[in-house]
This record gives C-alpha cells, sequence and structure tokens, in this order.
C-alpha cells in the first residue's frame, strides 16, 4: 500500500489498508512514496500493490486528454490503459476531489447564486485561488472558455485556508477551493455547481496489482468496494479537518471505519 505525497491521500491509503486487513489480508504500509511520476513505475514494476487514485487525474496522467464525466465509463477506461501492466481499477467512490467555484453564503442569497453559470449575470469583480489557478485550464482559464467569466483581479492565496477567509471578510469575490476541504463544512461559504462540467470526474478510486486481487479474492475486493460505497466527499471533508487538527491518521480510519460495521 501507498500514497501520494499529500495528507488526504495518506488517509485514503490507510483506509483501505485496514478495509483489507478486515478482509485478513497482511498489509505492508510504505507511506506516501511521493508523486505520480513516483508512483506509477513502482505499481507497473510490481513494487507497490494498491494506490488510492483519483479518476480524472489517473486518466490525464494515462495520456486521455478527453475524459468521461460519468465515473464508471472513466473508471472502465481507466482499467482500459492500465490492463496491459496487469493493473485494475476497482468500483470509484462517490468521494470527489476537485476544484470547486465557492462564494460565501451571503454573496450566493443576494444575487441568487446556485452554479457557476450564474456569475455570468452578475457584477462580481474579485477571484482569489492559488497562484498558478490564473492560467489553468481546470482553474481561471477553464472558467473564462467554458463559462464566459472574467474578473477584474486575480488574488493569488497561499492556501486554502486564506482563501476561505478572504471570502468571509469580502476580500474576494469569488474563490476557487477543493471540493474536500474541510472549510467548506462551515455554513457560511457555498459551493456553485459546475453545470458545464468543467472539471473531470474525480472520485477516488483503488487503483491494484491483478495478482494481489487473484491471492485474496474474494474477501480483498467485497472489503475495498465496500470502503468505496460507502465513502463519501463529506466524510473526506471532515477526515481531512481532523486530521488537520492533530488527529493521527490510523485512528481517523480507524473511527470511519466504524461508523459502517
Amino acid at each position: 500500500m501507498a500514497s501520494f505525497d499529500f495528507a488526504e491521500s495518506a488517509v485514503l491509503a490507510e483506509v483501505y489498508a485496514q478495509a483489507a486487513e478486515r478482509a485478513g489480508v497482511p498489509v505492508e504500509r510504505l507511506g506516501s512514496v511521493g508523486p505520480r511520476e513516483v508512483l506509477v513505475p513502482a505499481m507497473r514494476n510490481d513494487q507497490v500493490d494498491l494506490v488510492p487514485e483519483y479518476l480524472g487525474s489517473a486518466l490525464r496522467f494515462a495520456g486521455v486528454v478527453e475524459t468521461p464525466h460519468d465515473p464508471q465509463v472513466a473508471a472502465t477506461l481507466l482499467a482500459e490503459r492500465v490492463d496491459e501492466f496487469d493493473i485494475d481499477v476497482l468500483m470509484p467512490s462517490s468521494a470527489v476531489d476537485q476544484n470547486v467555484v465557492v462564494v460565501s453564503a451571503e454573496t450566493a442569497a443576494v444575487h441568487g447564486l446556485v452554479a457557476i453559470s450564474d456569475l455570468a449575470g452578475v457584477r462580481l469583480e474579485t477571484f482569489g485561488g492559488p497562484p498558478e489557478c490564473s492560467d489553468r485550464p481546470l482553474c481561471l482559464a477553464g472558467l473564462q472558455s467554458t463559462y464566459g467569466l472574467t474578473f477584474e483581479e486575480f488574488v493569488a492565496q497561499p492556501t486554502l485556508a486564506f482563501t476561505a477567509e478572504a471570502l468571509r471578510r469580502g476580500e474576494i469575490d469569488v474563490g476557487v477551493m477543493f471540493s474536500t476541504s474541510p472549510e467548506l463544512e462551515a455554513a457560511d461559504l457555498v459551493v456553485l455547481a459546475d453545470d458545464r462540467n468543467l472539471q473531470p470526474p474525480e472520485n477516488v478510486v483503488p487503483v491494484v496489482r491483478v495478482r494481489a486481487l487473484e491471492r485474496w479474492d474474494p474477501d480483498l475486493r467485497t472489503w475495498l468496494d465496500a470502503v468505496s460505497t460507502n465513502l463519501t466527499t463529506t466524510d473526506l471533508r471532515q477526515m481531512n479537518g481532523q486530521v488537520a487538527g492533530g488527529a493521527a491518521v490510523v485512528d481517523v480510519a480507524r473511527e470511519w471505519l466504524a461508523t459502517f460495521d
């Protein structure tokens, strides 16, 4: 078991690791190994058996330009791309970590904002997000090309927590965050629906070596699928928040798994 080099991925890897152990499978935790440029070759070379992936990002890494927006279709396409390396793609979860456009609850109420396309009918001047957002196709550049949105000023934000506070204080009118950001649990922030499907499906999905599945099926697949069936974006937000608050990853994963025993 391995994860990418950020906290959420470590949480997901631990959740799936504990689920595998419940299936009677011995698990060696390799920890946060690195980015896809490291982990994908490790899987291909039979050094890692399972990684919790994100559909859209995995497909782009595999060279797919147009990502299907249906998670099941996307998972099938990803499985076709990795099949030659004896890797399988299991059931995608409903938990999604993708860019989301956020406004304050007050701004949403005043202007009647529900979806991103609603922004075209109002005058909101400042947009905040990570420094690289301004020219990224899934961030500000994509909002312009897909939704026709332009803003008077882009205000770079150092962290997602800063973006949330800037929205609350009215320092920016609109911001981009991640859908699993724990800050989005607060009622004073509103996520606008991506009604023109700018973002690809970034559903969490286990990617597993076929040899491991063959050795431990059907119990391993049953337990991993059980995690994916129950895992939601809200669950992931809450677990991210607990880890950010100092809770141990192993404890957070154990407590979540206990909720559907």
